[in-house]
């Protein structure tokens, strides 16, 4: 991996759960590199709580690292009553299903809804720009498409963990 990451200070990062399953606990080698990534570039990554959830609550060990080393916190799920975000996370949900070839009703609420936090936080913080980390595919092109069609491609960028880290070969740790 090179010294170029997609991150600068001012930039809001999403995190989906896949990322902290994929980097393991606190020992892992992609764990250590990608906490040297996010501290090096400044960012702190914003774990929507139905993350947290997934990842087994805020007290497992790469959670609980993550916050007590300041890297990362927990974020709330836009508000229902946010028109945007919920167009936003309509659009990735109707994308996702598709992809899946699965009813929208069944596809995973958190995917959808990392499309409409990244539209609230461009439209609401003063930020610089969103990233939305995730390894799922049609989670990525859900959310890329949300992006794209409520015009925020400018400021709101999807990437996977191998964008952030790099592909290491030799991680005992791999996404399959």
């Amino acid at each position: 991996m090179g010294s170029d990451t997609p991150f600068s200070g001012n930039q809001d990062v999403l995190v989906d759960a896949n990322i902290f399953y994929a980097i393991g606990d606190p020992s892992n080698s992609q764990y250590r590199r990608f906490r040297s990534v996010i501290r090096n570039a400044g960012v702190v990554c914003k774990l929507p709580r139905r993350v947290i959830g997934e990842l087994g609550g805020p007290e497992t060990d790469r959670v609980r690292t993550a916050l007590d080393e300041g890297w990362a916190t927990i974020i709330d799920a836009p508000s229902p009553t946010d028109g945007d975000a919920v167009a936003a996370s309509d659009i990735a949900k109707r994308t996702i299903a598709n992809e899946t070839d699965q009813p929208e009703h069944e596809v995973e609420k958190t995917d959808a809804i990392l499309a409409g936090l990244a539209i609230q936080h461009v439209r609401d913080r003063s930020t610089a720009g969103v990233i939305v980390l995730t390894d799922d595919k049609p989670a990525k092109k859900g959310i890329e498409n949300a992006v794209r069609a409520q015009g925020y491609t400018d400021t709101i960028a999807v990437h996977r963990l191998e964008d952030i880290i790099g592909d290491d070969s030799g991680d005992s740790m791999r996404l399959i």
